[in-house]
């Protein structure tokens, strides 16, 4: 009996060419997925050159690996989708790879699953992320049209034929991959401090490569929220209260020296500190600041600790002395937790409290965090007239003086000021007449001078309303900036106007910001040397208004001879020596000598308690009765 013709050629034999042509897809999406993450290690400047030292061997061997894995389950699919799948997978690893560079090139993170509750922020961040973009990036996506065509040619000329592998056979193969696999990534797993993981999510990346970093998130996620009782245990209660009682304070200089004093406390965006006492063409770029210096207590070892939340952290740090979250931010992920803040503890002394920034209520999802923090009064950019804008909206000018109007100020009030319009990335300054930058104008940098000047002449005439209604000799001010302007892909930028050197030491000694602490009647103005941070801001108005903020992780700046910050990435600055982070972190003294990291390892590890500690209670909603 004759075979009829379609069992026949189903019973062919796959032509050679086919089997040849899918194992070169293969490959080249193998190679694809390596030249797109060498792409973001390097050109984000997680790895550094040389290419090819141990630690950047060990991260692109990970790398390897974890695409090996990726293949190792991709090859279990069934025999007519298999190569449909790849394609697939590889548009999507390259589409997160380019959110990774976007992303990391403002916040210094790849993306994490909690940003992602962050998403709404995007269409605000429409200016910047296009500001972001580079030319290179095509290398995300330019291998993907390549592929479909060669799936084109592979459906001429075998009619889609895909190689029909058994059941059996798939597992075997794929079982292979996934061991030889996950055998070399133990390897180089070995090869690093997974202690360190918690603290710095780009130690992880560095290490390991940003594949397994998101499979590191993923995991932590699904943990965190559905494997893991989120209750405060009482051995970490206990472990909590132990902590604050060995930090009962001591002296206590200037205790209740603003007493029923008025605060103003306003953040600044995006100023770091290089700009102060700065000149371009023999001008100053901040002359208001630089004056109010002789006026106030002026720290200029002053740093910034934001994790991924950027001005949300640095209000966050600045409000509850709590560290930000390692992940995400804490005004998306712990909105309704206790917290024991600047505006709870001065509404107990009977005080009002505002909060006033010029974007969107939503943004930051301020209008929910703000209930949390305490604050009575939230004034955006709904309750203002926008009546003079540049960059993201109303100028810090005019925000400044509409929303010290709708302050009711015949009684103490706490107002909290977020400037706006030097938010990157700045192209608004182009050709900004107020301040004229030299060879530097019309550059990323001679913008960013023109917006940071423009930030203090509008402070200036901040300063001046406040003397006009008589609240600037009756209030405590204080005055700092938030977060970074200058990323580290941009740092070696600044060497000609600053003089830094590219170098890790002095990357870590580059995240400062101003900050400036007045009080009434205060005999102590001038520049102070002092290691401190953000989180040092809510203990020292605390002091000087006589309350108690008992849950404070800051110390008081002006009862303290031992200066220190901790910066979200575990890295650690003290007066007497700087420790970059990371296992493979080094430690230097304030000349940039390097030092024998383990006769630091204790001490350092004591500082490092802070974060989990802090930790802890956001997630644990650990100050909750």
């Amino acid at each position: 009996m004759e075979v009829p013709a379609k069992q026949k050629r189903n019973a062919m034999i796959i032509p050679e060419p086919a089997f040849i042509l899918e194992f070169i897809i293969w490959l080249a999406f193998i190679g694809a997925m390596m030249v797109k993450c060498f792409y973001f290690q390097f050109s984000t400047r997680l790895n550094s050159r040389p290419f090819f030292t141990p630690f950047n061997t060990n991260m692109l061997l990970a790398t390897f690996t974890s695409v090996l894995l990726i293949v190792a389950f991709t090859f279990l699919i069934s025999n007519k989708k298999r190569l449909i799948a790849l394609v697939c997978i590889n548009f999507l690893l390259s589409l997160l790879l380019f959110g990774d560079i976007i992303y990391f090139r403002y916040y210094y993170n790849a993306l994490s699953v909690p940003v992602l509750y962050q998403i709404g922020l995007v269409g605000s961040l429409k200016e910047s992320i296009l500001n972001l973009l580079r030319i290179e990036d095509l290398v995300f996506f330019i291998d993907i049209p390549v592929v479909i065509v060669c799936l084109r040619l592979f459906k001429q000329a075998f009619h889609m034929k895909i190689t029909k592998i058994n059941i059996l056979k798939k597992l075997v193969t794929a079982g292979l991959i996934f061991v030889i696999g996950f055998g070399i990534f133990q390897w180089t797993y070995g090869k690093t401090s997974p202690g360190s993981f918690p603290f710095d999510n780009n130690y992880v990346s560095d290490s390991l490569g940003v594949l397994y970093f998101h499979y590191y998130d993923i995991k932590n996620f699904v943990v965190e929220h559905f494997l893991t009782d989120n209750s405060l245990s009482e051995e970490e209660r206990r472990k909590i209260d132990e902590y604050y009682k060995g930090r009962q304070a001591g002296e206590e200089k200037y205790r209740g020296a603003a007493k029923g004093k008025n605060l103003i406390v306003v953040q600044l965006e995006a100023v770091q500190q290089f700009m102060i006492n700065r000149k371009v063409n023999g001008k100053e770029i901040t002359p208001n600041l630089n004056r109010f210096i002789n006026d106030s207590a002026y720290f200029d070892n002053f740093y910034f600790q934001t994790g991924n939340g950027n001005t949300a952290d640095a209000e966050f740090l600045t409000n509850t002395s709590l560290y930000p979250t390692s992940q995400g931010s804490a005004y998306f992920r712990f909105p309704t937790n206790t917290y024991e803040s600047t505006a709870k503890l001065l509404k107990n002394q009977g005080y009002n409290t505002y909060a006033a920034h010029a974007n969107n209520p939503s943004f930051w999802n301020r209008t929910e965090m703000y209930k949390s923090l305490g604050f009575d009064t939230f004034i955006s950019n709904k309750s203002l007239e926008i009546d003079d804008t540049i960059g993201w909206g109303l100028t810090d000018k005019s925000f400044l003086r509409q929303s010290l109007e709708k302050i009711d100020t015949a009684k103490p009030f706490y107002g909290f000021f977020i400037t706006l319009s030097s938010h990157y990335p700045f192209d608004f300054f182009k050709g900004y007449a107020g301040f004229y930058a030299g060879k530097y104008e019309d550059t990323f940098l001679g913008n960013y001078i023109k917006a940071v000047s423009y930030v203090d002449e509008a402070l200036g005439g901040f300063f001046n309303d406040l003397k006009r209604r008589g609240l600037y000799d009756n209030s405590v001010i204080v005055v700092y900036g938030d977060h970074a302007a200058i990323q580290k892909y941009q740092f070696y930028t600044l060497k000609e106007l600053t003089g830094f050197n590219d170098n890790e030491f002095n990357w870590v000694k580059f995240q400062k910001t101003p900050c400036f602490i007045r009080f009434p009647g205060m005999d102590n103005t001038g520049v102070k040397k002092i290691t401190a941070g953000e989180i040092d801001i809510l203990p020292t108005i605390a002091n000087l208004m006589g309350f108690d903020a008992p849950h404070a992780l800051g110390k008081d700046l002006f009862n303290t001879d031992s200066g220190y910050a901790v910066l979200r990435d575990s890295a650690v600055i003290t007066d007497d020596f700087t420790y970059t982070g990371g296992s493979d972190g080094k430690v230097y003294d304030n000349s940039g000598a390097e030092l024998n990291k383990k006769d630091y390892k204790d001490i350092i590890k004591e500082y490092q308690k802070q974060l989990d500690i802090s930790d802890l209670i956001l997630l644990k909603d650990g100050l909750k009765p």
